[in-house]
Order: structure tokens, then C-alpha cells, then sequence
């Protein structure tokens, strides 16, 4: 069935200049939802928002956030938690409800660490690209098998490794955290040269004119917070195709040619207008809001709808050879057992 306000949403927005060569990023424009109020779990203390262990013992694919606030919480799909026995990634969109204790699922992205560092997690950047979109199409498999958000930790490890792999990362506990510092200076000088709207609340990545992925918020606030992990999610995975890095020294700078005629523009008004007439499917969210979902044979996507008026978030990314996101055959590793 189509979704009213995930269509009016995705009819709503237009895309922005694009900017960049290669890799291209092109912000989604649109207004501003007040509703609902939440705050974001940033990576600076927030005071009344825990996220720790369920237990001493722990559980892998499960976290327990505590909400002592007066407003929702929200944790955004694929976002990193840093801290307590080993580093996880959010395995979907969260709205913790306000005065409340939710349990939400997650997968490692740390596996050779199971101790303590810390009594609770902070926020750290995004999954990359290759495990959000792929991790995406898992989840819903999950989903409609009756078995919850599960991302197959296992394929997550894979994942984790084939990014450390191509770029020759070390890291003693196989921390995806410790790839990104290690390539923190061409992150940061390409994301100098990328500039953010005022009134975007999205955006919709291509690489060599394919469109990568898309994700749309339902304010300026929380895109302009998880900006600067998003782009990383996608530049760490061009990095490992040898583009990124040939770029970064050269000025990437918005195009000044009409935003409507070109071929990014037309693209993600097309995987848009796919989103606002597509089949949704509904499964229950671990907080606020109700999770939708959306397959066919050109994407997939998922939506956080919350009072099904505000689409929360909305993400989607594109099929090759009919499979959701990279799928690369790698080498396995091992670090240490698995849990």
C-alpha cells in the first residue's frame, strides 16, 4: 500500500545544486517539521539519555537505552555507539518515548573487543555505505520472517573487514571507528569543500552518475547533525575505489548550471517519486513511530513514521544485479572469537 505522508513528503522536496565530480552530493531541499519534539544523542555527554549494556554479561545484538527526558530521543539507522564492551551500529531508526527504557537492536562493529571500556556508549559516526544498504535489505528479510530487526552479525563483520582490507587499515580489536580515524584528513578536506544549505533536510549521493543512496529528514537540525557522517559513509567506501583519494586534493564546489536539468536531479526525483507511490509494509518500531518498508525490483527503502503524519526518516538505496548495496567477495580474517 502507499504511505499518504511518506508520498506527500517525498512529492514535497526538490533537489539543490549538485556538487562534486565522482562523487557527487546533491541536497535534498524542502521545510522543516517542529513535530515532533526530540533531541539527538550526540556524541557530547546527554544529560538524562544512557545508552549502556543490557546486563553485565552483555548481548551482542542488543542495547538498552534509558530515557529520563521530557522529549523523545531519536537514534538514526546505522549510527554509531561507542563504548561499554565493544562498539555497535543502530540496526534501524529509534524514537526513544520520553521517561522510558527501550531495548533496541544493534550489531558489532568492533569484533575483536568484548570488555569493558566504559559504563556507557557515546555517539560515534555511520556504518558505511556498504553496510547500510546492504544491512537494509537483511533487516527487512528479518522482518518478514518474524525475527525482528536482526542484520546478520556475521555479514556486518564481513562488511566491517572488507572496508579495513581495502584500505589497509590497523586496528587490534577490528574497530570500523579506528578505519575512519585513519582516513580522517581526506575526510575532513572533502568535506570542507561540500556545502549545506539552509534549507536541506536531505540528500541523495552518486558515484560515476549512479545513484548510491538517499536519505531525508524531517528537519534541517538532524540532517546538519548526521551531515558530516553521512558523507563519510559514502567517501570511506570511494576510498576503497581508488576515487575518492584522486579527488580530494582538487576543489569540489556547487554547480551553478539550472539544479532541475541534470541527471542527478532527475535521478532522485525519480527514486522519490518510486518512495511516494511504492508498496510499504509496516513492522513494529522498537520506540515511537511505526517502521515501514519498501521493496521492489529497482530499491529498497525504510521509513520511521511517527503518528503516521511526520516521516521521521526515510532511506533508500538502489539494487545491483538484484541485490541491495555492495557485496564484495573478500578474504575472511579472523579476530578473535566470534560472540
Amino acid at each position: 500500500m502507499t504511505h499518504a505522508a511518506i508520498a506527500q513528503r517525498a512529492e514535497s522536496v526538490h533537489a539543490g545544486q549538485k556538487q562534486g565530480e565522482g562523487l557527487v552530493v546533491v541536497p535534498i531541499l524542502g521545510s522543516s517539521h517542529t513535530e515532533p519534539a526530540y533531541q539527538l544523542l550526540t556524541a557530547d555527554t546527554v544529560s538524562g539519555v544512557t545508552v549502556e549494556e543490557t546486563s553485565s554479561a552483555g548481548n551482542v545484538n542488543v542495547l538498552r537505552v534509558r530515557n529520563d527526558c521530557d522529549t523523545l530521543v531519536y537514534l538514526m539507522d546505522g549510527q554509531e555507539l561507542r563504548g561499554a564492551k565493544q562498539n555497535r551500529i543502530l540496526n534501524t531508526d529509534v524514537l526513544v518515548p520520553a521517561r522510558s527504557t527501550v531495548e533496541i537492536p544493534v550489531s558489532c562493529v568492533e569484533q575483536g573487543r568484548w570488555r569493558h571500556v566504559s559504563a556507557a556508549f557515546t555517539a560515534g559516526k555511520a556504518a558505511s555505505i556498504r553496510t547500510r544498504s546492504a544491512k537494509l535489505d537483511r533487516v527487512l528479510a528479518s522482518l518478514k520472517e518474524g525475527r525482528g530487526h536482526d542484520a546478520d552479525q556475521q555479514a556486518v563483520w564481513e562488511e566491517v573487514e572488507a572496508v579495513m582490507l581495502h584500505r589497509k587499515a590497523a586496528s587490534p580489536t577490528a574497530a570500523l571507528s579506528d578505519v575512519y580515524a585513519q582516513e580522517e584528513q581526506a575526510l575532513s578536506n572533502f568535506r570542507s569543500k561540500l556545502k549545506l544549505p539552509a534549507d536541506s533536510i536531505g540528500v541523495a549521493v552518486f558515484q560515476r552518475g549512479q545513484l548510491m543512496g538517499l536519505d531525508l529528514f524531517d528537519r534541517h537540525t538532524t540532517l546538519a547533525y548526521f551531515w558530516e557522517s553521512l558523507v563519510d559513509s559514502y567517501a570511506i567506501d570511494l576510498l576503497q575505489e581508488g576515487l575518492f583519494a584522486a579527488e580530494a586534493d582538487s576543489e569540489v564546489s556547487p554547480h551553478a548550471d539550472a539544479t532541475s536539468d541534470t541527471p542527478e536531479a532527475v535521478a532522485t526525483r525519480a527514486a522519490l517519486h518510486r518512495a511516494a507511490t511504492g508498496d510499504w509494509e509496516s513492522f513494529k518500531a522498537p520506540g515511537e513511530g511505526v517502521d515501514w518498508r519498501l521493496e521492489d525490483d529497482q530499491m529498497a527503502a525504510a521509513a520511521l513514521v511517527w503518528q503516521e503524519r511526520v516521516v521521521v526518516h526515510l532511506q533508500l538505496f538502489p539494487k545491483w544485479g538484484g541485490q541491495v548495496g555492495y557485496r564484495p567477495r573478500i578474504h575472511r580474517q579472523h579476530f578473535g572469537d566470534r560472540r
